[in-house]
């Protein structure tokens, strides 16, 4: 039977979708995520030592995070996938052994960061190269919105599962957080770097060859440095605020039993938002009226110690995931590729310095008008990004 060309890049493509997906799961399918910031604090730390944490957690990320893109792009990628999760799993096993202790939890937050850097930018090109080569391009934003779907599935299922155990063993919940780790690790086998096929050819640059091409890059591109900025400065806000999501649960009295069911329901409905946010790519629009209404959720998520105001805490962030996904999707498109994990790796880079100036601002806020108000702060905040957003958006630069 004659196969062409192009239905031998699709059936590779499905196949490569197949282990990819299966690791956009296990990656962050965590048990210790649903408990481990409550755990920091029934140790003793209070809310600067866990954002001194985080703070920990960005710097060293920022520090690795375009030398792993380089290494990305100059070696083979799946290697670094493979790797990372073994990496992170180590993580747990400090924590589970190490009794609270700042700073073994620090430690944990260092190894754990360094594994992220080896993900983030790996991951993004490595899908978006073997949706090029198979001619499917296009529609990126659609897998990498399941991709963040079952990333959120994962997590959320875990959290599920996590709160649960942690409620009578916070230690075990640590624990459980290795064996998927390590399935990942497996997965990670069958996600091939396209770029080292004897058909892809070329000549390989040098490794720091690829920092200089990510810098011309961002040189060159105005809209590539708009979507950074609008990503780092703006959507990007979340991944900050929800590592301080079990400080709110605890502020309004969720029981440490339900952690992993409260956090489950947002993932739930932040996961369907993700693998909806395509449809919404030609709508620009959303870029700025998504993040401003997410904005005012927070204020509202600010002002008193209900317990259902997780309702608008919840749906902030869901109104977060299409103009993110949009606007990562777009990012990846308007680059030239030659140095793709760098380039990618280099947005991240940015937004692991600006969250450490974040983590502060929200631990001086939290510390002087408490946990709950920080919150609707960071609304403030969000609604003045979405309003610049707004303002480019009328002089005809999109986020999406």
């Amino acid at each position: 039977m004659h196969v062409t060309a192009y239905g031998r890049s699709a059936m590779s493509l499905r196949r490569f979708l197949r282990a990819y997906y299966v690791y956009a799961f296990l990656v962050d399918f965590i048990f210790g995520d649903a408990i481990y910031t409550a755990y920091f604090t029934l140790s003793g730390l209070d809310i600067w030592d866990i954002a001194l944490l985080f703070i920990i957690w960005a710097t060293v990320a920022a520090v690795f995070e375009i030398p792993s893109g380089a290494l990305s792009d100059h070696f083979d990628r799946r290697w670094l996938l493979v790797a990372a999760p073994l990496i992170k799993a180590v993580t747990f096993v400090i924590w589970a052994i190490g009794g609270g202790d700042f700073w073994l939890i620090a430690l944990g937050f260092l190894i754990w960061s360094f594994s992220g850097s080896l993900i983030s930018g790996s991951k993004e090109a490595l899908l978006f190269e073997h949706m090029e080569a198979a001619g499917a391009a296009d529609d990126y934003d659609r897998v990498l919105g399941r991709d963040r779907a079952l990333q959120e599935i994962g997590a959320g299922t875990a959290m599920i599962f996590g709160g649960l155990v942690g409620h009578y063993s916070m230690i075990a919940s640590l624990w459980l957080a290795v064996p998927p780790l390590i399935g990942a690790a497996i997965a990670a086998f069958w996600l091939t770097d396209i770029r080292l096929r004897p058909e892809s050819g070329g000549d390989r640059p040098g490794y720091f060859s690829h920092f200089g091409e990510a810098a011309r890059e961002f040189g060159a591109r105005a809209d590539l440095r708009f979507l950074t900025v609008y990503l780092v400065f703006g959507v990007m806000l979340f991944y900050v605020l929800e590592e301080f999501d079990p400080l709110y649960y605890l502020a309004v009295g969720v029981p440490i039993w339900a952690f992993g069911l409260v956090g489950a329901l947002a993932i739930a409905a932040y996961a369907g938002a993700s693998v909806m946010a395509h449809r919404l790519d030609s709508y620009p629009v959303v870029g700025w009226l998504f993040p401003l209404l997410s904005g005012l959720c927070l204020v509202l998520a600010g002002i008193g110690h209900s317990i259902w105001l997780l309702v608008p805490l919840m749906a902030s962030r869901i109104l977060s995931a299409p103009p993110l996904i949009l606007a990562e999707a777009k990012f990846q498109r308007v680059m030239s590729g030659a140095s793709r994990a760098t380039t990618t790796s280099a947005m991240v880079f940015f937004h692991c310095v600006a969250s450490i100036f974040m983590c502060i601002a929200f631990g001086l806020a939290a510390d002087a008008f408490g946990v709950l108000a920080a919150y609707g702060w960071c609304g403030v905040y969000l609604i003045a990004v979405a309003l610049w957003a707004a303002w480019r958006h009328a002089r005809g630069q999109s986020a999406i």
